[in-house]
């Protein structure tokens, strides 16, 4: 994922929040039966409510004669080719430039020479490989930088993932692993990320760390042992489905009412099943400068009476006295760094006791909020403190150690005092240095917006997932994405991530205009009927999904 890519998503998060809370975005009539903070969802008798009763019994219906033909059988891997000792290996300075790139002189350098110059968007180093066998490999490249640096791997033109580089005076090697490759000859690119790295050279071996049917193979017990019935059905679908099927995703902040939603059922003639939805206007910060939201009454109707999945996402604005206001900066964007005073560390060690007891009021807060869906019934996936290796959010602006405390009392909090049994700890990272533990989280995420049309499916981001953590195997979802991936590829290529969930917006349309700037109608078409993808009509019944 690229900070810029990143930035434009989050952007727009902010400016539709603002829309929301100046032009009341939302409003309109929902046929939720959600009541206030503290209350339980009541029947009422109304004509809504009793056509949502008869859509219900359709859904139903429908999906007890899907559970007989879902297919839980394992979904067989693909087999690599290539040789364990195998190995091919171009010098850098060999590959064609493209832009600032140059070669320079180093006898520390394997063939007397590297590249670099690859710092902006223009410049390019792109070598040319001949492999003999199809199968997975592991590109490592021979590079260094000054300090921590990212840059892009492009192979055949469409983007395979990200290398990162620490500082380093001596060339050293940095793995992007597990990438498909069919035999004959393929173009390797590194393009600029965030750049300033100097490439000596690439080696593609054997995929060192295969993914195996025991990376799928996820008990479907929660970290909470007291989650109600409908949250344990939620959980146990999702460790049945692992590996054999993605679950189609999409935000869209106002749910059956979105345009997002709209577009797509024009577009592919199916519906998303996981819809993503943001509570950040339930912040209190946000409360207290006029934000008003409907995202629960929106949850409830997904998961009741639409019967689809909710993921609840958590753009938490800085606590009032913490946030910065003037010509540039504005309460409604300081969940991001530029506009927040939070030090986190300072809080976590309790140098900082004013601000450590607003983020407890505002767990809180929000804990009344996910409380209504627990007494309505509505199992919830449950993703705060997003993306906080990234450094942008002001929850990710500290040391990983206090990140992962506030995580463990936020988790506790909601668990054991607020009794929120509803909910399934999704932790959001790139890095697991801020991992917080297998005790408090369910599932792994991760956010990636690879560019435009890039299809393919970040092996090597799942294989870092799969590998690199030190875990007990766990779910692992494309928790926000910009572009669709191909099914096909995702396949085929062993990553296969639990669910996807595209970013609304300008990701799919542009203004109220459908656009194929990310993801081409013909792919996203192509994926919402694809046998291995499950959209909305093909859910089983989640409320009487068995448990054993």
């Amino acid at each position: 994922m690229t900070l810029k890519f990143r930035r434009i998503a989050a952007g727009l998060l902010a400016t539709v929040m603002c829309c929301s809370v100046f032009a009341s975005c939302g409003d309109s009539d929902d046929s939720s039966a959600v009541n206030s903070a503290a209350d339980s969802a009541t029947d009422s008798t109304t004509d809504e409510e009793t056509a949502n009763s008869l859509e219900n019994i359709i859904y139903g219906e429908m999906r007890t004669e899907f559970n007989e033909n879902l297919d839980l059988s394992d979904y067989p891997l693909t087999q690599s080719e290539v040789p364990e000792d195998y190995q091919v290996a171009v010098e850098a300075e060999s590959g064609q430039l493209t832009g600032a790139a140059v070669v320079n002189e180093d006898s520390t350098a394997s063939g007397g020479e590297y590249v670099n110059g690859i710092n902006s968007e223009s410049d390019r180093l792109t070598m040319t490989v001949e492999v003999e066998y199809s199968g997975f490999y592991d590109l490592v490249f021979s590079a260094r930088s000054s300090d921590y640096k990212v840059n892009n791997v492009v192979v055949d033109d469409i983007k395979a993932g990200e290398i990162t580089t620490d500082s380093s005076v001596e060339f050293y090697d940095v793995p992007l692993q597990y990438i498909y490759l069919e035999a004959g000859s393929h173009t390797i690119a590194v393009t600029s990320n965030w750049g300033y790295a100097d490439y000596d050279a690439l080696t593609l071996i054997a995929a060192q760390n295969p993914i195996t049917e025991e990376a799928y193979n996820v008990t479907p017990e929660l970290s909470n042992p007291n989650a109600d019935d409908n949250t344990k059905r939620l959980f146990k679908f999702l460790c049945d489905v692992y590996g054999k099927y993605s679950i189609s995703g999409q935000y869209a902040e106002t749910g059956r009412e979105s345009r997002e939603y709209k577009e797509i059922q024009d577009i592919t003639g199916k519906e998303f099943a996981v819809l993503g939805l943001d509570v950040g206007n339930y912040s209190l910060t946000s409360q207290a400068n006029g934000a008003t939201s409907n995202t629960i009454e929106y949850a409830y109707d997904w998961y009741n009476n639409a019967g689809g999945i909710v993921q609840l996402c958590w753009h938490w604005t800085s606590p009032e006295g913490y946030y910065i206001e003037n010509d540039q900066q504005h309460w409604w964007s300081s969940f991001y760094i530029e506009a927040s005073t939070i030090d986190l560390d300072k809080i976590m060690n309790g140098e900082d006791e004013t601000g450590y007891q607003l983020l407890m009021d505002d767990i809180d807060n929000m804990a009344q909020q996910l409380a209504r869906l627990r007494d309505a019934g509505v199992p919830v996936l449950w993703r705060p403190l997003h993306e906080a290796s990234g450094g942008w959010f002001w929850w990710g602006n500290c040391d990983p150690e206090s990140y992962k405390k506030l995580w463990n009392v936020m988790y506790d909090k909601m668990t054991n005092e607020h009794n929120l049994t509803n909910l399934i700890w999704v932790w959001n990272g790139q890095d697991p240095d801020w991992y917080p533990g297998d005790d408090t989280v369910d599932l792994v995420g991760l956010d990636i917006y690879a560019g435009e049309r890039v299809d393919s499916s970040q092996s090597g981001a799942f294989a870092d997932l799969v590998n690199n953590f030190d875990t007990e195997s766990k779910l692992i979802a494309l928790t926000e994405n910009g572009c669709v991936m191909d099914p096909d590829k995702v396949m085929r290529d062993n990553s296969r991530w639990l669910f996807w969930g595209t970013w609304g917006s300008y990701f799919l349309e542009d203004s109220i205009i459908p656009i194929e700037t990310y993801t081409t109608f013909e792919l996203l078409e192509k994926a919402y009927n694809h046998e291995r993808v499950l959209t909305l009509d093909e859910l089983p019944d989640l409320k009487n999904y068995p448990l054993e």
